[in-house]
């Protein structure tokens, strides 16, 4: 039983409701996590006759380092899956204080640019002028630490990833700020190197040598498909140290075999320099074009266990694509307050 002298009333706000408690039960612990957390995503509309065209006017004709998809057309087809992953965010972290919307002059349909909660920031707010334009996710992520106003700590997501049920920031970070790192079972390729490969492993295997070289770390592991919480001043750090990967892989055009991985490279950094510890996710990911996806699809449906799922989209076909949006739709079926023309409840075209 609760001593006497330590029954003075207070109210706790648990989610929208205020809660009568005792005062010593909403003192701050350790675990709390008492600091902002924002969220970045990168997203394009790779449809866009504009942006298709400068796309195709600056793709190299001669044959590339790394595997053909990966600068083909479905690297950046976007099929409104930002809206969903925002609406899943609105409702399931609503911890996160603002939200970054890091594209190439493009503004989604949906969003009511009045409200200042999400933001988008164009390249040119983050790159140098002499790296503009540019089609390549690595070099993208060198620059997200650049973001005007971005908080330390922050999560970096593609607009594939959602969150399937309420978390905490206590899922991504540590109380005191250390990061728990999203580590995936499966390894580092020992053949990354090698001419062909995706532009991910090439990349993996580059930050390995790296920090093999610098710190006597052989990193082995790849990181889930997930929100990636991240620290603005580790991202500040390898800059320096690495100042000249960076600056390569800022003015990779497209993906290339001698890219870096930015945000893996934190994730391993953090962990060598006792900024980040291994963390648990429940977690799914689902190719909607695998065998296996129609499976997963209700899974999903039926068991939403799930802290966070990413569906992710190689290579589809309509049916495919068609399958994605029924699901989605069905999961979050409400706009979110960004949603500037949309009304509460109302739902998306799936014939779109």
């Amino acid at each position: 039983m609760l001593p006497q002298d330590m029954r003075k009333p207070a109210w706790a706000e648990v989610g929208a409701r205020q809660i009568p408690t005792f005062e010593v039960f909403t003192a701050t612990t350790p675990e709390d996590v008492t600091f902002p957390i924002d969220v970045v995503y990168t997203w394009v509309d790779g449809q866009e006759p504009a942006l298709r065209e400068k796309r195709a006017r600056y793709l190299p004709e001669e044959k590339r380092d790394v595997a053909p998809w990966e600068f083909g057309e479905s690297r950046y087809t976007s099929h409104d899956e930002l809206k969903y992953s925002l609406r899943s965010l609105e409702m399931y972290a609503p911890f996160v204080r603002n939200v970054y919307i890091v594209t190439d002059g493009q503004t989604p349909s949906w969003l009511d640019t009045s409200q200042d909660r999400v933001r988008v920031v164009d390249h040119r707010e983050i790159f140098p002028e002499d790296a503009l334009p540019v089609f390549n996710s690595h070099a993208i992520e060198t620059r997200l630490h650049h973001i005007p106003g971005l908080s330390e700590h922050y999560l970096y997501l593609n607009d594939d990833v959602f969150f399937g049920r309420p978390v905490t920031p206590q899922h991504f970070f540590h109380g005191n700020g250390i990061i728990k790192v999203p580590v995936s079972p499966f390894k580092i390729s020992l053949g990354s190197g090698a001419p062909g490969a995706t532009a991910p492993n090439a990349a993996g295997g580059n930050v390995r040598a790296l920090l093999h070289r610098s710190r006597g770390s052989f990193v082995t592991q790849r990181f889930l498909h997930t929100p990636h919480p991240q620290r603005k001043s580790v991202l500040s750090e390898i800059e320096r140290e690495f100042s000249a990967d960076f600056a390569r892989t800022t003015r990779s055009r497209f993906r290339s075999a001698s890219d870096i991985a930015p945000v893996s490279m934190a994730h391993h950094y953090a962990m060598i320099t006792g900024r980040g510890v291994s963390g648990k996710y429940r977690y799914r990911y689902l190719d909607i074009a695998g065998e296996k996806a129609e499976g997963q699809f209700r899974e999903l449906e039926r068991d939403r266990s799930y802290d966070l799922f990413c569906v992710n989209d190689v290579d589809s076909d309509n049916r495919q694509r068609r399958r994605m949006r029924e699901f989605l739709e069905g999961y979050f079926p409400f706009a979110a307050s960004w949603e500037g023309a949309h009304r509460f409840g109302q739902r998306s075209d799936l014939a779109a």
